[in-house]
């Protein structure tokens, strides 16, 4: 990428004004304890009643300087209540959440405690100690522990009176939001990808952050990509079988790391493949307001691919058409976008005849 847009793509980022704020995504929260540190992800795109609440209360400060009031050896460690005694919330209760993709699985899962009523969650949480599933489908799961594991098991082993409350009091000094968002990731489904090796494959993160630029970091089989520093990336593999894509995409408060398994069922041979068919050449005019004409080159007649993502990896539009042989026009009027999904800024225009692609960069200014 050149210095030039880069500079460009971290001034956009820092503009985040534009960005929806309540938009779901994936969020990170930090507990410091006087018992050490803890990080979960925090699930606002799949419960956003129970992530947003959590997420609000922390932001205004509601939690910094609590304890930790219930602790049950081998179960869970529980806090939220601004009196430390398991009977305070935050004045209002929100409804119950549920999703058929969280389970009380495993240690440090964090879910939201409450009363044998309906409807009676507040501020009050929990990190369990292990699996527990009879509780799935009561209590809403809204994150997970990804780091200070430890120190939840550290904290569940503190002597208690009978009630659970620790005999030395573990304090949460602060608990805050991390400056780093994770929306949709292509492929969606990155445990396994099963994928013709003989074509292509195009990764996506959409990510942001309020006050920081952001750094993506592509590996392929463990190999850092150099020169490869966008949101999307696109590879194929030289020999079939398993390979891992890996994007580490990282803010000043933290970076987060999201691995692709990849079964290739056949190879690229680089000397192969045929000479390149397909190439953007222009786009005018750029920056733009409205509309713009992508210019781009085909060797031979063919179907091609055109896509437009924004900033954050969101595909905006896509279209299939007829190419010729030789220059070819395409227009995009982004007036008829979604404009709850657009914004300002760079955009990637990328064409693709299934086996080769071209991508070039614009700028829209609304």
């Amino acid at each position: 990428m050149k210095t030039s847009v880069r500079y460009l793509i971290c001034f956009l980022l820092a503009l985040s004004l534009c960005i929806p704020s309540a938009l779901g995504a994936l969020r990170f929260a930090r507990w410091q304890t006087s018992m050490g540190s803890i990080t979960a992800e925090i699930y606002d795109h799949l419960m956003p009643i129970t992530a947003t609440n959590f997420i609000n209360l922390t932001n205004s400060g509601f939690y910094n300087n609590l304890i930790f009031h219930r602790v049950v050896a081998g179960f869970v460690i529980q806090d939220g209540c601004p009196y430390g005694t398991g009977y305070g919330g935050p004045g209002y209760t929100i409804p119950d959440e549920t999703s058929p993709y969280l389970f009380h699985n495993q240690a440090g899962i964090l879910a939201m405690a409450k009363t044998a009523q309906p409807n009676s969650a507040g501020s009050q949480y929990y990190f369990t100690l292990g699996a527990y599933p009879h509780l799935d489908g009561i209590y809403a799961i809204f994150g997970k522990a990804i780091e200070g594991l430890d120190v939840i098991q550290e904290i569940n082993q503190v002597p208690t009176n009978a009630t659970g409350l620790p005999l030395t009091p573990v304090n949460i000094f602060s608990l805050s939001m991390l400056d780093l968002r994770i929306g949709t990731v292509t492929p969606t489904d990155t445990s396994t990808v099963v994928y013709d090796g003989g074509e292509p494959v195009m990764f996506i993160v959409e990510a942001y952050a309020d006050n920081s630029p952001l750094t993506f970091a592509w590996y392929v089989d463990g190999v850092l990509q150099q020169g490869m520093n966008d949101f999307l990336f696109e590879t194929g593999f030289s020999s079939a079988g398993e390979h891992t894509v890996q994007c580490i995409v990282a803010s000043d408060d933290y970076a987060h790391t999201i691995t692709w398994n990849i079964i290739s069922t056949t190879s690229i041979q680089d000397d192969l493949m045929p000479p390149a068919t397909l190439q953007a050449v222009s786009l005018a005019p750029s920056p733009f307001a409205s509309s713009t004409t992508l210019n781009y080159r085909s060797a031979k007649a063919q179907k091609v691919l055109i896509s437009v993502y924004d900033l954050r990896g969101r595909l905006i539009c896509r279209e299939e058409c007829q190419a010729l042989q030789g220059i070819n026009s395409w227009t995009w009027d982004a007036r008829i976008a979604d404009p709850s999904s657009l914004a300002s800024g760079v955009c990637l225009i990328r064409i693709s005849n299934g086996r080769q692609a071209s991508t070039i960069k614009g700028v829209l200014i609304k």
